[in-house]
Parts: structure tokens; C-alpha cells; sequence
């Protein structure tokens, strides 16, 4: 296992290039692997052709909540100024791009015209973080706007058991990820306002996730609704560990016996994930490509497990952050993805997913606090 001091070393050389490459004016922005097309085939021809300026630089709020957190772990571990500056310049940016109904614009533009609940979940979750640290009005405000929105305009699914929330305004089918995420959320604002009316739809969603869990631990993807058919594998481990981390953080936050019924099978899913190279797998039926954001975040919830004792996971753990460090370029950055149809890679610097590898890199140090109480 890298030590402590190994790993604060990588991340404070992705964090210098993300600053250097990516970062201005409080804002993360850069390409992006994208959706449809793009991802598929168009992103290794501009990959192979590096040269040429694409103009396909992209601001996420999902980059921008990441880069927040990671700078206040910074912050923390070295005690340096300039990442508490970076943190409350990147905040006020994100607060200033949060239109007076309470939603951001979805960057991408196939999706223009939609607002996505993963995005305003992480501008919020990035002013929440700073307000824990900075106490502004504006900040919370700009939160609490966020939540009216999301609960009143975008709005929930019925389902069997609970309910599960929009993927975007405009209704989709019933994506459990998203609902994990808003827990966390909404459990983020009830902490910082200590107000019960943030916990209305905290017990359904959890109702929904709870009936929806596969025999094998696993969370599918896309349960069946009125708006879409249902799918159960999509990109397996790397969402699931996402979802594994914020059920933690979210059980850690008000302990729930759903969680804990939820927490141990997923678990032990997200184990078969890890290669014998210490990287994630792609998904349930492939090994490649290998992308190093997803062995990121299936590092930290190996991690997560063994410190909650719902899985001796230290030993994959350590696989993964090891695979990790081995995979940092020079620069200090990380490839996009290796291996994709066999032998095609994408070499760009995207923001996006590094952002989340600087935060699990971070995490396996002393990660967890920030993630429930933002302290």
C-alpha cells in the first residue's frame, strides 16, 4: 500500500496540473469523453490528433463539488493558505454560475436543454462544504435554492416500495444512483440546517433502493418505469462504488438498518471487481478498457469497507491504490482510458474524472470527515 505521504505526494501533482491545465477563475473546465457519439468513437480521433485545439472545453458542476472537496483535504493535510483560497474562489464561481430558480445549465451540448439532479447535487454539495468551513448565508441560500428546485420542479417517481428521483427535468427512468446521491445530499442539508423538512424524502428513496438491490449486492442501473425500460448492468463496479461511498457517508450521517442491510452484498460485489493488477474492471463482462478514475473510486470503497468492517477489503484496496500510483504520468495527470475495442486508447486530460481521482487519492488519507460534516 502507498503510505500516506505517497499518496499526498500524487495528489498534489494531479492538483498542480488540474491547476495548470484546467483551472481559471474558480472554474474546472476542459474536454470531456462526453455521451452518445463522442464517447463511442469521436474522442479517439481527437485524442490521436492532440494538435488541433478542439474547442470542446466544458464547466461541470460535478468537476467543480470535487475540486471544492479536494481542496479543502488539502487544506487540512498541508495547512497551506492557497488551497483554502482556491476552495472559497471555486465555490463563489460555482455560486455565480446558479441560475435564480436554483438550477445550473447542463454543460454538454446534446443536453443543453435539460437540468440534470447530478449536477445540482454537486454545486451544492461544493457550497455546503465551503459553508461548513466558511459560514456565508449566500452559500447555504444557494443550497437551499437547489433543494426547492430539485424537490419541487424536478421531482420524484413512484415506485413499489418508495420512490426514486428524477435523472433530469424531464422524467427518465428510475436510476437508483441518483437516488443514493440525493440522500447523501439531503442529509448534507439537514445537518447544516438541523431543519426536519430536508428529510421528507429520505425514507423513500431508501424504501426504493432497499427493494430494488440485486441478489448478487449489486444496484442496477436503470429500474423499469413508464419512461424506460429497465437495464441492470451498465459500467457495474464504477458506479456502484460511487453508490457504495455515499451510502456509507449518508449512514454515517443519520444511521439507517436499510443501509446496513444494503452496504455488506454490495460490498462484496464491488470485491469481484478488482483485477488481479489492482485495476477495476470495465464492467460485469469485460476486464478492459482500464480507466483509472473508476479503480480510483473502487479503491476508496474497498477502503470504506474495511474501516466500517462490512468487508476485509484492505488487501484489494491496496491493489487498487498501488495500480493507481503505477498508472500517474509524468506531468503528474492521468489517461483517460487504455485497451478500449482492444487496442485503441484516449489520452486527453479531462477534468471531470481526474477531479474524482484526486478526491479518492485524498480519501484513502483521512477522507470521510469531509464527506459527512464537511470539517
Amino acid at each position: 500500500m502507498p503510505t500516506d505521504q505517497e499518496l499526498l505526494r500524487a495528489a498534489e501533482r494531479l492538483h498542480a496540473h488540474l491547476l495548470k491545465r484546467h483551472y481559471s477563475q474558480g472554474r474546472v473546465s476542459g474536454p470531456d469523453a462526453g455521451v452518445r457519439f463522442n464517447l463511442r468513437l469521436w474522442r479517439f480521433l481527437k485524442s490521436a490528433l492532440g494538435f488541433v485545439r478542439w474547442n470542446d472545453d466544458f464547466v461541470f458542476l460535478q468537476s467543480q463539488g470535487y475540486w471544492i472537496l479536494s481542496n479543502w483535504m488539502l487544506f487540512d493535510a498541508k495547512g497551506e493558505s492557497r488551497y483554502r483560497d482556491l476552495a472559497l474562489e471555486s465555490t463563489q464561481a460555482t455560486l455565480a454560475l446558479q441560475q435564480p430558480e436554483g438550477f445550473w445549465h447542463y454543460p454538454l451540448p446534446e443536453r443543453r436543454n435539460l437540468v440534470a439532479t447530478v449536477e445540482g447535487n454537486w454545486g451544492t454539495i461544493g457550497l455546503l462544504a465551503t459553508h461548513a468551513r466558511e459560514p456565508r448565508r449566500e452559500f447555504l441560500q444557494g443550497a437551499i435554492r437547489w433543494y426547492d428546485y430539485v424537490a419541487g420542479k424536478i421531482g420524484f417517481q413512484a415506485h413499489a416500495s418508495g420512490k426514486a428521483i428524477n435523472y433530469f427535468d424531464k422524467p427518465r427512468g428510475k436510476i437508483p444512483n441518483n437516488s443514493v446521491e440525493a440522500i447523501w445530499l439531503f442529509l448534507r442539508l439537514w445537518k447544516a440546517t438541523d431543519e426536519a423538512r430536508f428529510l421528507e424524502h429520505v425514507d423513500g428513496m431508501l424504501d426504493f433502493l432497499a427493494s430494488t438491490q440485486l441478489p448478487s449486492g449489486e444496484l442496477p442501473y436503470i429500474v423499469d418505469g413508464p419512461f424506460e425500460k429497465g437495464r441492470t448492468h451498465y459500467l457495474c463496479y464504477q458506479y456502484n462504488a460511487f453508490q457504495f461511498l455515499k451510502l456509507a457517508w449518508a449512514n454515517a450521517l443519520r444511521p439507517d438498518a436499510r443501509i446496513q442491510r444494503i452496504l455488506p452484498p454490495l460490498a462484496r460485489f464491488l470485491a469481484k471487481g478488482v483485477a488481479k493488477s489492482g485495476a477495476s474492471a470495465a464492467d460485469c463482462s469485460h476486464e478492459k478498457p482500464e480507466l483509472d478514475y473508476f479503480t480510483a473510486v473502487l479503491a476508496a470503497a474497498m477502503r470504506e469497507a474495511e474501516a466500517m468492517g462490512v468487508l476485509p477489503a484492505r488487501e484489494l484496496s491496496e491493489r487498487c491504490y498501488t495500480r493507481l500510483m503505477q498508472r500517474q504520468r509524468p506531468d503528474g495527470s492521468f489517461a483517460y482510458s487504455t485497451g478500449d475495442y482492444g487496442f485503441l486508447h484516449d489520452g486527453r486530460s479531462y477534468p471531470r474524472p481526474q477531479v474524482m481521482t484526486l478526491f479518492h487519492l485524498l480519501y484513502a488519507i483521512d477522507g470521510k470527515k469531509i464527506a459527512v460534516d464537511g470539517q
